[in-house]
Order: C-alpha cells, then sequence, then structure tokens
C-alpha cells in the first residue's frame, strides 16, 4: 500500500470534558477528496449518530458502501497506575511510574454499546439503523495483534533514550496549565520491568509541590506514550496520521529527531568545526588523497575512539574542543617515543630522582616510574592522535608542489 494514499485520523470535536460534541465535517470532506483512503479514527463510534444526523441515512450508508471510509475503534492505550493501586500492584511514591495497558474485555461488546447511540437519531427507522449498523462494524479495521508486542518496548526506549523528545513533552504539558516551562533536569531510570523512576528538579524550579511535578512529568510521559502508539498504528494501517493541532508540536519534535539520527549532516557539521579549530588540511582542487593510508585509517581505533567523541560534541565550547584535540599533555602523550617525547620523559624521571623520598631509583623503581609518566601523567589520546597525526598524513602534497597553498602545513610524526 501507497502510504501517501492512506490517511487515519481524529474527526470528532470534543468538548473540555473529552464528550464527542459535534464532526468536523468540513476536515471530512476535504479528507475524503485528498486521500484514497480515510481511517476514521473513532472515538467510541460516537461519531456516527452525529454523521447520520448531518449527512442522512442515504449519504452516510453510500460513504460505507463505497469502501471510502474504514473505522479504527480501539480501546488500548497506556494507562500509568504507580499511585492507583489498582492491579493490586502497591502504591508508589511520587516520581515512580508503571504503566499497563488498557484493552477490551469483550471487542463485541465494546462495539456493540457504542452503535446504540444510533437509536437515538430521530430521522432512522429501525431498518436503517440495523442496516448502518452492520456497515459500520464490517468497516471497522481491528489492529493486528502483532502490533501491541512492539509499542511497549519502543514507548520505554523514547523514555529511557530520548531526553530531549521526553523533556518537550513535559513542557507541553506545562504550558498547557498556562505556566512558562523553566530551564529543568530530568532523568529517567528503569527499576523494573514496568516500573520507572523521575530523577528531576522540576518541583524547585517551578516552586510547586512534588505531587504537582509528579503530574506535569506524567502527563509527559502519557503524550510519549500517545506518539509512540499513533506512529506504530500508521505504520500497522500504511496511513499517514491527521495530527490533531495540540499534537502537532511533539510529533514535529520527534520528526526533527529522526531527521538529526538518519541524517549525516549534524555529525559532518560537528567535523567542519574540529577541522577549523585545529587547523586541518582542506580539500581544495589541488589537494591529493593518500587512499591506501584513508582505509588503514578509518579502521583504526583511533578513528573509532574520534567518531565515538565526534557524536557527543555538539554542545561543546570550541575551547573544550581546542583543549581535546590540543592540549599539551594530549600533544606530548602522542610523541612519548619520539626524539621529543623520550626527552621529556628523561627531564621527568631526572627530576622525580631528586625527590628524597622516591631516591635512589633501582632499575625496577625506575621502569615503573617511566611507565608511570607514560601512562598517567602523558596519556595517550585517541582523539588527538586522529586530528593531529592520522588524519593530516592523508593528505598528500603533489611531489612538484612542495610548499603550495593546496594543503596547509602540518605537524608531522616525530617531529
Amino acid at each position: 500500500m501507497d502510504i501517501n494514499r492512506r490517511l487515519i485520523g481524529v474527526s470528532a470535536v470534543l468538548s473540555p470534558e473529552g464528550k464527542v460534541i459535534d464532526v468536523d465535517l468540513e476536515t471530512l470532506v476535504r479528507r475524503l477528496l485528498l486521500f484514497d483512503t480515510y481511517i476514521l479514527q473513532s472515538i467510541r463510534l460516537q461519531e456516527f449518530p452525529l454523521l447520520a444526523h448531518r449527512l442522512g441515512y442515504e449519504g452516510l450508508r453510500d460513504l460505507l458502501s463505497a469502501n471510502l471510509i474504514e473505522i479504527r475503534c480501539e480501546c488500548l492505550q497506556l494507562i500509568q497506575t504507580a499511585q492507583s493501586g489498582i492491579f493490586g500492584d502497591p502504591i508508589l511514591p511520587n516520581f515512580q511510574y508503571q504503566f499497563h495497558w488498557l484493552d477490551f474485555h469483550d471487542r463485541d461488546k465494546y462495539v456493540h454499546d457504542g452503535l446504540q447511540e444510533l437509536h437515538n437519531v430521530p430521522s432512522l427507522g429501525h431498518k436503517n439503523i440495523l442496516r448502518l449498523k452492520r456497515s459500520i462494524a464490517g468497516a471497522i479495521r481491528p489492529l493486528s495483534k502483532e502490533v501491541r508486542p512492539e509499542l511497549f518496548p519502543l514507548f520505554k526506549n523514547e523514555i529511557l533514550n530520548s531526553p530531549h523528545l521526553l523533556k518537550k513533552s513535559v513542557e507541553l504539558a506545562i504550558k498547557n496549565r498556562l505556566i512558562q516551562p523553566p530551564t529543568f533536569f530530568l532523568k529517567m531510570h528503569q527499576e523494573f520491568k514496568e516500573i520507572f523512576r523521575a530523577e528531576t528538579d522540576l518541583a524547585q524550579r517551578l516552586s510547586i509541590d512534588e505531587t504537582q511535578a509528579h503530574k506535569f512529568i506524567e502527563s509527559g510521559l502519557l503524550g510519549i506514550a500517545g506518539l509512540t502508539q499513533s506512529i506504530g498504528e500508521m505504520k500497522a494501517f500504511s496511513a499517514l496520521s491527521g495530527f490533531r493541532e495540540h499534537e502537532l508540536p511533539l510529533f514535529r519534535d520527534k520528526l526533527d529527531c529522526l531527521a538529526d539520527a538518519v541524517s549525516s549532516q549534524p555529525r559532518e557539521h560537528h567535523f567542519q568545526r574540529v577541522v577549523e579549530i585545529a587547523n586541518l588540511p582542506v580539500f581544495t582542487s589541488g589537494t591529493e588523497i593518500n587512499v591506501e593510508l584513508l582505509m588503514k585509517i578509518r579502521q583504526s581505533p583511533e578513528a573509532r575512539e574520534f567518531r565515538d567523541w565526534l557524536v557527543n560534541i555538539g554542545s561543546a565550547t570550541d575551547n573544550e574542543i581546542e583543549k581535546r584535540v590540543a592540549s599539551f599533555r594530549a600533544l606530548i602523550g602522542l610523541k612519548i617515543n619520539s626524539r621529543t617525547g623520550q626527552t621529556v620523559r628523561f627531564l621527568t624521571l631526572s627530576a622525580l630522582s631528586y625527590i628524597p623520598a622516591i631516591s635512589p631509583l633501582t632499575a625496577t623503581a625506575l621502569s615503573a616510574l617511566d611507565q608511570f609518566v607514560v601512562s598517567r601523567l602523558f596519556p595517550q589520546s585517541g582523539v588527538a592522535a586522529f586530528v593531529n597525526e592520522l588524519y593530516p598524513s592523508i593528505f598528500e602534497q603533489p611531489k612538484d608542489v612542495q610548499d603550495s597553498d593546496h594543503v596547509r602545513r602540518v605537524r608531522q610524526p616525530g617531529e
């Protein structure tokens, strides 16, 4: 199926209490025009008495018989129960959250009860009501049984490994109370299989009690649960999602996170920062590359360490990056076995030998102290090695150009 030809969305208009009070007919018509199939995300089937009233029996009947509408009618949702004591679980303190799935006990009864409201539409005769009930029930597309087991692991991954998205969800919950979200700390920890604990300073930052702060985080967690389920159902129904206006900010933020995750652009931008800060060689029309060396270097431990480091430097300052790649200790660590490095080691050991507490030095002690100098005072850095030695070595100057502007002059290994 082409996902761009199918849409799943809500057409019900809700009261502040969450009761279905109308149907957004304009949106419904627009979606029917723009998509081959509209999957109506129903709220207890309460839209259909209103549609029967607005469209008439023949209009609703023809819409259903043309298979232009499929119906998503599910009770499935993730609920937070840690402070309720239901299901026989112990009551947990604030900032601990336990999740359970809420679902149908009896799907057929749920559908039957939802359709009973059709009997309250004055313009429908009894036979027409029965016909509409059959048509509506026949248009319902149950969620695949394979979807539900996939949802909780995805939700868990989001709240444990996407702190930015979770904080955004909590901020939206705070804004719904007309409060300006502060800068706050939030980290989730998994205590048991379905129990999580929030580490946060939100109460202090907002000057509210812990119960209120707990509720804001709970709303944020449930927002993530809803988003995860919506994305899972998009996959299950092979359809785009018609997110409601208040749901879009979080979904957009999720898409931004996905874009960053699947795009190389952020990492390439970080690398360009390092190139500029460390004054590394740059590509020009005259640049020559040692491909054989390039292939070896990309597999080296130093290159792997550099790649791992590069992923996490988004918030680092230029000064912090410069210290990491060009500090005296890092550069000396690179060259500890060079002539300069040996001189540094000799001078350091000579100075230490004049300390009465450790003089005179035996051969064993001297060897141990030499190892200490190498490993502790001047530890080798894979990041610094990659930046200062390996990466520049890839660039070859043309044999007939020894001092051109094509490649910047860089310090060579052993110098």
